[in-house]
């Protein structure tokens, strides 16, 4: 093989790796953030389902 075409293969697999690299750690961002997100809408629903509760409290009150 000629040692050009190695050193251009080198290149590329670095540059291959690094992108690799790079993806895995958008990829743990990405985790991390659905994760927040999955939690806040949790947060959410039971927020959302206390006041729902208060509300057909008030409204058996009324009734």
């Amino acid at each position: 093989m000629d040692l050009t075409l190695i050193i251009q293969l080198e290149k590329r697999i670095d540059q291959l790796l690094a992108r690799k690299q790079a993806l895995e750690e958008q990829c743990q961002q990405l985790l991390a953030d659905r994760d927040r997100l999955l939690q806040e809408r949790e947060r959410f629903a039971s927020e959302v389902d206390r006041i729902l509760a208060k509300l057909d409290g008030l409204d058996q009150e009324v009734s």
